[in-house]
């Protein structure tokens, strides 16, 4: 069985499926979108946060570095200041080791299925008293099949709802073992436009939708998350097309959430060191979505929200 690499686990979330969770965020994606708001999930390998305000240019990891991926070097202001290149750097994470102002911070660590388990049940009280439960998020999850098999098998055994985030682009066997120990699926769709899809984003949407039309016929539950990104997804022609689409399986979805496009992962590209191609693109308002929950609504999908689940 493959193991990922955890990048987070976020006790006490809301949006990420009903009731009080913890969400436990896997690396590694097969997709690419360019606002991504969890970056650090991409990549399935340990990365290397930079946190420069932290930084004292004491130039220590630049010495044990040997791909030469490091050098202190001066900005305009004739200040000191870390250079990493992203390129040079193999991952062994010496610098990491030898930092003393914890300026470099490994984004992705291993842990064993029992400690992993422990801590996602530890808030089970607050799961009962609130029909909340454990999310398996990433980066995408069902990259590891196995390993999210295993894991919501434990949690059932455990009593504790389960449900899975997911883009979807996989094979149709890696997702129909999971309809036996898996509550929800929580399913992005970035656009109804396969040729979009493909040329911004990677990937099949044929396949995607393929994949919720099966869980759906399958009767698994299926909650939709569409994220609205402004100049990509954001006219009136791509709400008419969710709709039509949508509508089709209206009382079987358990909901939609629209989520606004926000900044707010500008700070991890800078920490990776990576370009972020949204950067000066402004927070999409939430009553710009009215429309669409209106529309999705009169389509007869009860349970619609802008945000997220309340």
């Amino acid at each position: 069985m493959k193991m990922p690499l955890i990048t987070d686990i976020q006790k006490f979330s809301l949006h990420d499926g009903p009731g009080i969770r913890t969400t436990v965020f896997l690396k590694g994606c097969p997709l690419n979108c360019p606002w991504c708001h969890n970056p650090e999930t991409l990549n399935p390998e340990p990365e290397i946060y930079f946190y420069e305000r932290k930084c004292t240019t004491c130039g220590l990891c630049v010495e044990v570095c040997s791909a030469g991926a490091l050098e202190i070097i001066q900005n305009s202001d004739k200040k000191a200041l870390l250079s990493i290149d992203r390129g040079k750097c193999t991952g062994c994470l010496e610098c990491v080791d030898v930092c003393n102002s914890d300026a470099l911070e490994v984004v992705g660590k291993s842990m064993e299925m029992s400690t992993l388990v422990q801590e996602l049940i530890a808030d089970k009280v607050f799961y009962e008293s609130s029909g909340g439960g454990v999310t398996i998020s990433g980066g995408e999850p069902l990259i590891y099949p196995e390993f999210v098999h295993e894991l919501a098998r434990i949690l059932k055994k455990e009593n504790t709802h389960v449900t899975v985030q997911t883009c979807c682009f996989v094979k149709w066997e890696k997702i129909e073992p999971l309809l036996d120990v898996v509550d929800l699926f929580i399913i992005d769709i970035k656009t109804m436009s396969p040729d979009k899809h493909k040329d911004y984003i990677g990937g099949s949407l044929q396949v995607i939708l393929s994949n919720i039309e099966r869980l759906i016929n399958s009767k698994a539950g299926v909650r939709i998350h569409l994220p609205i990104i402004p100049e990509f997804n954001d006219s009136a022609t791509d709400f008419e097309t969710y709709v039509e689409y949508l509508g089709q399986f209206a009382d079987r979805l358990a909901g939609v959430d629209l989520i606004p496009y926000h900044s707010y992962a500008s700070g991890k590209y800078a920490q990776l060191v990576r370009n972020y191609d949204y950067i000066d693109v402004p927070d999409l308002p939430s009553h710009r979505l009215i429309p669409l929950a209106d529309s999705l609504r009169e389509k007869g999908i009860c349970d619609v929200t802008v945000g997220g689940l309340d």
